[in-house]
């Protein structure tokens, strides 16, 4: 017996209805944040006006996703965990933060308007859970000084910290990746504040 319309139209109400129960059925990802450093002790050798800006990154840290590193440097996402914002922002974001909690004078960002003397370039080169290493929360930051009235590098170094966290509860690997970021940034704001 040939199908009928009727038969193609009954069938493809239930494909669709099946389609929107799988897509209902499935729990968002869970949205967290990262924090800034706490407020520490500074002394700082100039008055200089100086900008943070956006973090480089290649593309795969270039999202809303967490990264987590396997055996054979493969690269996958947790599945059930977002950041709130594009992850060079929310860095970019926290890490004047940082500046501001230890009353760094004159910092800001590049759209601020301010007169700059000093620009701080970074670039994430790892955010991740490393499984093949050990379960750890690998941070690592690059960061370079520009004097931009002579238009010349005059500082760079890498910054990176890592600290046990596992997969597996969602909020330890989280946890992991906010405290070596707040070990990171206080190790970059310290070398700027003695260095720009």
């Amino acid at each position: 017996m040939r199908p009928t319309r009727r038969t193609f139209m009954v069938l493809g109400a239930s494909a669709l209805t099946l389609g929107l129960a799988g897509c209902l059925g499935a729990a968002p990802p869970l949205t967290f944040d990262l924090g800034s450093a706490a407020q520490i002790p500074l002394r700082r050798r100039s008055s200089r006006v100086v900008v943070i800006t956006l973090p480089k990154t290649v593309q795969t840290y270039d999202t809303q996703r967490v990264v987590v590193r396997e055996p054979g440097n493969i690269l996958s996402y947790l599945p059930d965990a977002q950041w709130s914002d594009t992850l060079p922002r929310l860095v970019q974001t926290r890490l004047l933060q940082t500046f501001e909690a230890s009353n760094f004078p004159n910092i800001g960002r590049p759209d601020d308007q301010l007169r700059v003397d000093v620009t701080l370039a970074t670039e994430l080169r790892a955010f991740e859970i490393d499984v093949a290493g050990g379960n750890l929360a690998t941070v690592t930051i690059s960061a370079k000084l520009v004097d931009e009235r002579r238009g010349m590098i005059f500082a760079n170094k890498e910054f990176t910290a890592s600290q046990p966290a596992a997969t597996d509860p969602t909020v330890q690997a989280i946890n992991g990746l906010d405290g070596a970021l707040k070990s990171v940034m206080e190790q970059i704001l310290q070398w700027t504040a003695q260095t720009a």
